[in-house]
């Protein structure tokens, strides 16, 4: 059917769109947000009937606090690739101080890429002050959220959004063939995606919870084992490693739970034991897939945690630790075309008073797992996390600090903290990744995905511009 088709259409070029946008900021190109912006204006004016929805950065460069906008509807869009609390409450209050509340009844956030599971009430409604009526779970939308409002959309509806993407996404006029465009001269270049080739143990296991540890864990959300399980380990002294996750009353792990010295033998019924083949288990339903990928991530933690990288939970990020409590800075030694060395934690203090601590940064970066044709490749996303104490806490100013330094950085910076990152877990792999060690992380890390027969782009027609961009922002 033809209304089948659209809609089919329609998901291929949203979930295209978010690819592109993920792909650019990973290697710190903000270009394709911009053209996201006016993407996005089409299907949102069409899907909720927005007529006068427009994008307020054609009008006057950089909008503070709000990208889109309809007067008449009075609803206001902030569109970005930042899916962080820190971003929402910052975004709340440039809506406020420049009283976009008085012309606006709605404010609107969109992520480009994909939302947080959840966002703090309590933490939004601080940064608005009773200044602005907004719902974290309401107003803060990504991909998924139009996409079930065009699930009911009218044919006419989604072949004009249809039309719209295909303009932006093409870069071409509707209508407009691929093959009437000539061929490219040059001969055509390879690219690298942020993407790394991932493998994992053919067997998984599972067991059932015991009856102490579904008790202690009472009426609490389903969300919240992880918590009653540590406390339930603390309690007996009997610590686990970080790579399983739970699933109803189940227990997960790559790890071989049948093991008579399983670490997890006190938190499992005897006898419930079952071993699964990996790609049997997540081939079930998308929700098993979704649980799966849970392990995928889950799974790391304990080793790169042995080599000082810590995962951040509220920043769904690794963030990189100095050895020792007293090191001010943290080198890494790697090879890519060459030898050298990369900083991955730089401690600075207060000239005015060295006794005091100014800033502690880090090299982080963010992960997910991607499953294309039977194989399976794990994105890094580079980044920078900036902390404050002894526990390495996030700083109140890092959202500034991180606005700042990307603005610094070029694609090229970029694609060097990910080729180091790539490189790294490839080298600790090879070391110890596979260890004899029931604790050991049962991931293997492969080569960097390469893309050939891309069409030849010279870069530096467009460099020169994104570099006067950031010179001028300045």
């Amino acid at each position: 059917m033809k209304h089948l088709d659209l809609q089919n259409e329609f998901r291929e070029l949203i979930a295209q769109l978010r690819f592109q946008v993920e792909s650019a900021s990973a290697m710190g190109s903000y270009d394709t947000h911009k053209v996201a912006e006016f993407a996005l204006c089409g299907p949102l004016r069409e899907l909720y009937g927005w007529t006068a929805l427009r994008n307020l950065n054609s009008e006057a460069a950089n909008s503070p606090g709000i990208d889109l906008a309809d007067d008449l509807a009075r609803v206001a869009i902030q569109v970005t690739g930042t899916a962080d609390l820190a971003k929402i409450k910052h975004t709340i209050e440039v809506f406020i101080d420049h009283g976009l509340n008085q012309k606006y009844d709605r404010l609107i956030i969109f992520i480009l890429s994909k939302k947080q599971g959840s966002y703090s009430q309590a933490a939004v409604d601080a940064s608005a002050n009773g200044r602005l009526t907004f719902s974290a779970s309401k107003d803060i939308w990504d991909y998924q959220d139009i996409s079930a409002t065009a699930a009911s959309a009218t044919p006419q509806q989604l072949q004009a959004i249809v039309n719209h993407l295909k303009g932006y996404m093409r870069g071409t006029p509707v209508g407009l063939a691929d093959e009437d465009i000539d061929p490219p001269t040059e001969p055509p270049e390879s690219l690298l995606a942020n993407l790394i080739e991932l493998y994992f143990p053919n067997t998984l296991y599972i067991a059932q919870m015991s009856a102490d540890l579904i008790e202690r864990h009472g009426k609490r959300r389903p969300g919240q084992m992880r918590k009653t399980i540590s406390e339930f380990n603390k309690d007996s002294k009997k610590p686990v490693p970080s790579g399983y996750v739970t699933h109803g009353r189940q227990i997960i792990s790559f790890l071989n739970l049948t093991d008579s010295g399983s670490p997890f033998r006190h938190l499992i019924e005897p006898g419930t034991y079952e071993e699964h083949r990996s790609e049997d288990f997540l081939n079930i339903d998308p929700d098993r897939e979704k649980v799966f990928k849970s392990l995928l991530r889950s799974t790391p933690q304990q080793r790169l945690y042995a080599e000082h990288v810590r995962w951040e939970h509220e920043d769904r990020q690794f963030i990189f630790l100095p050895r020792e409590d007293d090191q001010n800075q943290r080198y890494i030694e790697w090879r890519g075309e060459k030898t050298a060395t990369r900083a991955v934690f730089d401690r600075k203090y207060n000239k005015k008073d060295p006794s005091k601590v100014l800033q502690q940064k880090h090299l982080s970066f963010a992960v997910q797992f991607l499953h294309f044709d039977g194989d399976w490749y794990m994105s890094i996303t580079p980044s920078w996390f900036f902390s404050f104490g002894p526990n390495f806490s996030k700083s109140n100013y890092a959202f500034q600090n991180l606005s700042w330094i990307k603005r610094q950085e070029t694609n090229q910076s970029v694609m060097n903290h990910f080729r180091f990152i790539a490189t790294w877990l490839k080298s600790i792999d090879e070391e110890t990744l596979f260890s004899s060690d029931s604790h050991a992380v049962l991931l293997s890390f492969g080569n960097i995905l390469t893309l050939d027969g891309a069409p030849s782009l010279d870069e530096s027609r467009w460099l020169y511009l994104l570099t006067r961009e950031n010179t001028l922002a300045r």
